[in-house]
C-alpha cells in the first residue's frame, strides 16, 4: 500500500509522529479524570418540602396536589412522581433526556418560588435539588467519642470541614448524624393557666423579639439616623427576660414561667461505627459522620490524597478521644481497577511476546508487543479528547479492547516473516506484505467497530452511561490498524534481516518450533480446508445448524443489562407501623 510505503521512506517523520501520539496518550493517562462511574447530567430535580405535624393526606391536598400543577405547566416533562410520609413531601420530576438539564433546572426553581406564598405559612422549608450522578460521597468519615459530647463533636467536625473545603477539587463538605443545638423552652403549664397566658402568647413574644424591624429615619439637623428595633436575640438572658404577658399590674416575663436552657433536639436517629453484637445496645461511642463530595470532571485520587494528610494531622492534634475513621474511600475501588487493568495488561504483552516469540522469534515479538501500549495509550487521548474519565466503564472497553488490539499486528509481522523467507529484502517484504493484507486486515477491523456502533448510539440514560466502552474500544482499534498499516512495517524494514539463502538459491529450512507450526498449517490444516472447499453445503448446513442450536439455548440464558456486582455493602430499609415513635 501507498501508506505503508509512504512511512517507511520517511521513517523519521513516521517516529517523531508516533511519539507526539504517545506523549500526547501518557499526558491524558496521567491528567484525565478518574472516578467511580461515567459522569452523566440527568434532566430532572426533586422539590423537598417540610411541612412539620402534617399527615399524608393534609400534604397531598395542601402541598402535594398545588406543587403538580405548576410543575406540570413546564415543557418535556417526562414523568413526576410524589411521596409523602408524616411531616414531608417529596415531589420528583424527570424531563426528556435531550433537554437542557440546567435550563430545565432554572424553570422548575422559578415556578417552585413563584408559588410559595400559594403554600401554607407553616411550612417549614423546601427547597429543590437537581439530579447529579457525581454527587455521591467520595469520602465518609466517622468521627467518634465515647466521653466528648454532641456539641464537642460537632465543633471538631467543622474544624475538619473546614480544612477539608480548602482542598481543591472538593465541592462540598457535609456534617450528618448530629442533632442540632436548640433552645429549649420548658413551659410550667399550671402557672400559664393561672395567668390565662397561651403558647400562641408565648410563641408571638418570642418572635416579636427575635426580628429586626426598621422603624424609618429621624432628622436632626444636617444629619439623619436611621432607627429600627434592637434586634433579633443573641443569648439566653435575653430569652428569659422577653415579656409575655401582664398579670394583676405586674410584667410576666418568660422566666416566670418556664425554664430555657439550650439541649439537643430530640433524637430521630443514631449513627454507629463499628461496633460488634454485643455492643450494639449498651454502647456509648457517639458518632457523627463527614461527607465529602468532589466537583466534576476531575481526578478522585488526586483529591483523595490531599484530603487524607489533613486528616491525619486533624487526628495527630487532637487531645480528647474523637477520632476520624474511615467509613467509605471511593479512591480505593478506582485505584483497585486501574492497578486491576494495567495487571491484566502486562500479563496480555507477557503472553503475548511468549506466543509470537515461540512462533516467530524474539524481533518479532518486538514488533507486536509495541503495538499493544502504544494503541492503547494512544487511545486513551482520543477518550480524554472526548470527554470521557478512566472509569470501570471505560477500563472495561480497555479491557475488552486489549484482546483484539494485537490482531492486526500479529497478521501483519506474520506475513512480512513469510515474504522473508521466500527471499525477499526486508523493506521489499514489508511494502509486499502491506499491499497484500492490507485491504482485508482494514475490512476485519472496520467489521469489528461497526459492532460497537450501535452501541454508542444507544439513547437516554443507559447510552450516555456506557458510551465510553464503545468510544474506548474503537478509538484502540483504529489506533492498532493505523500501527500495523505504517509503524510495524517500517519497524520490520529496519529491524528485520533477510533470509540466507543456501546453494541451491532457497532458503535455509525451518528449525523448531515454527518447522512444527509449518507442518501442521501444510497438514492437517491445509486438509480440512481443502475437506470445507469440497464439501461446501454440508460446510454452510453445518454452520446454520450451530447457530440455530445456539439461538435455541440463548433462550435459557438469563439476561441483565449490567452483571450483577456486590459490594461490600449492606442496606436494611425498616418500614415501622404508622404512628411508630
Amino acid at each position: 500500500m501507498q501508506l505503508t510505503k509512504l512511512t517507511i521512506d520517511n521513517h523519521r517523520f513516521t517516529l517523531v509522529i508516533f511519539s507526539l501520539l504517545l506523549f500526547a496518550g501518557i499526558k491524558s493517562f496521567v491528567t484525565m479524570p478518574r472516578t467511580e462511574n461515567p459522569e452523566i447530567v440527568i434532566p430532572g430535580a426533586s422539590v423537598i418540602c417540610y411541612y412539620p405535624g402534617a399527615s399524608p393526606v393534609d400534604l397531598e391536598e395542601l402541598v402535594a396536589s398545588p406543587i403538580e400543577e405548576a410543575i406540570n405547566e413546564l415543557d418535556d416533562i417526562k414523568k413526576i412522581k410524589t411521596d409523602l410520609i408524616d411531616g414531608v413531601a417529596i415531589i420528583t420530576v424527570e424531563f426528556d433526556f435531550n433537554t437542557d438539564a440546567d435550563e430545565k433546572y432554572d424553570e422548575l426553581s422559578q415556578k417552585i418560588t413563584g408559588m410559595e406564598n400559594d403554600l401554607p405559612e407553616e411550612i417549614l422549608d423546601i427547597y429543590t435539588w437537581q439530579w447529579n450522578s457525581t454527587d455521591v460521597a467520595m469520602l465518609q468519615l466517622a468521627m467518634t467519642s465515647k466521653q466528648a459530647s454532641y456539641r464537642e463533636i460537632e465543633q471538631q467536625a467543622e474544624l475538619l470541614k473546614n480544612d477539608l473545603e480548602k482542598v481543591q477539587g472538593v465541592k462540598k463538605v457535609e456534617i450528618i448524624a448530629n442533632p442540632e443545638q436548640e433552645v429549649r423552652v420548658s413551659l410550667d403549664l399550671e402557672k400559664m393557666a393561672q395567668m390565662n397566658i397561651t403558647i400562641e402568647q408565648v410563641a408571638n413574644a418570642i418572635k416579636s423579639n427575635n426580628a429586626n424591624i426598621p422603624g424609618g429615619n429621624i432628622n436632626l439637623g444636617e444629619k439623619t439616623f436611621s432607627v429600627k428595633t434592637s434586634g433579633s436575640i443573641s443569648d439566653l438572658e435575653q430569652i428569659r427576660n422577653t415579656v409575655v404577658n401582664s398579670y394583676m399590674g405586674r410584667l410576666i416575663y418568660l422566666k416566670n414561667i418556664a425554664q430555657v436552657s439550650f439541649n439537643h433536639e430530640d433524637m430521630r436517629y443514631y449513627a454507629r461505627y463499628n461496633l460488634a453484637d454485643n455492643e450494639l445496645n449498651d454502647s456509648n461511642e457517639k458518632a457523627v459522620f463527614v461527607i465529602v463530595k468532589q466537583k466534576e470532571g476531575l481526578n478522585v485520587l488526586d483529591i483523595t490524597d490531599a484530603c487524607k494528610p489533613k486528616i491525619e494531622d486533624f487526628n495527630k492534634t487532637q487531645t480528647s478521644d474523637i477520632s476520624v475513621k474511615y467509613v467509605f474511600d471511593q479512591s480505593v475501588g478506582v485505584r483497585g481497577r486501574i492497578n486491576s487493568f494495567l495487571g491484566n495488561l502486562l500479563q496480555g504483552i507477557i503472553l503475548v511476546g511468549l506466543v509470537i516469540f515461540i512462533a516467530l522469534g524474539v524481533k518479532s515479538a518486538f514488533v507486536v508487543i509495541i503495538a499493544i501500549p502504544l494503541s492503547i495509550v494512544i487511545g486513551l487521548a482520543v477518550v480524554d479528547y472526548s470527554g470521557f474519565g478512566l472509569q470501570q466503564i471505560s477500563i472495561a472497553g480497555l479491557v475488552v479492547a486489549l484482546g483484539l488490539l494485537v490482531d492486526n499486528s500479529i497478521v501483519m509481522v506474520e506475513n512480512i516473516n513469510r515474504h522473508i523467507a521466500k527471499g525477499l529484502k526486508p523493506r521489499e517484504a514489508s511494502i509486499s506484505a502491506a499491499t497484500e493484507i492490507g485491504w482485508p486486515i482494514i475490512s476485519a477491523t472496520i467489521t469489528t467497530v461497526l459492532a460497537f456502533v450501535p452501541i454508542a448510539m444507544m439513547p437516554d440514560k443507559a447510552g450516555e452511561f456506557i458510551k465510553s466502552l464503545p468510544l474506548t474500544i474503537i478509538a484502540t482499534l483504529m489506533i492498532s490498524l493505523v500501527i500495523a498499516l505504517t509503524l510495524t512495517p517500517m519497524i520490520t524494514s529496519k529491524l528485520f534481516k533477510g533470509k540466507k539463502l543456501n546453494e541451491t538459491n532457497e532458503p535455509e529450512k525451518l528449525k523448531g518450533f515454527h518447522k512444527f507450526l509449518t507442518k501442521f498449517i501444510e497438514g492437517p490444516y491445509r486438509k480440512t480446508l481443502q475437506f470445507a472447499l469440497n464439501h461446501r453445503f454440508m460446510t454452510i448446513s453445518l454452520a446454520v445448524g450451530l447457530l440455530g442450536i445456539s439461538l435455541f439455548f440463548f433462550t435459557f440464558v438469563n439476561k441483565s443489562f449490567f452483571p450483577k456486582a456486590e459490594q461490600p455493602n449492606l442496606m436494611i430499609r425498616i418500614s415501622l407501623p404508622e404512628g411508630t415513635n
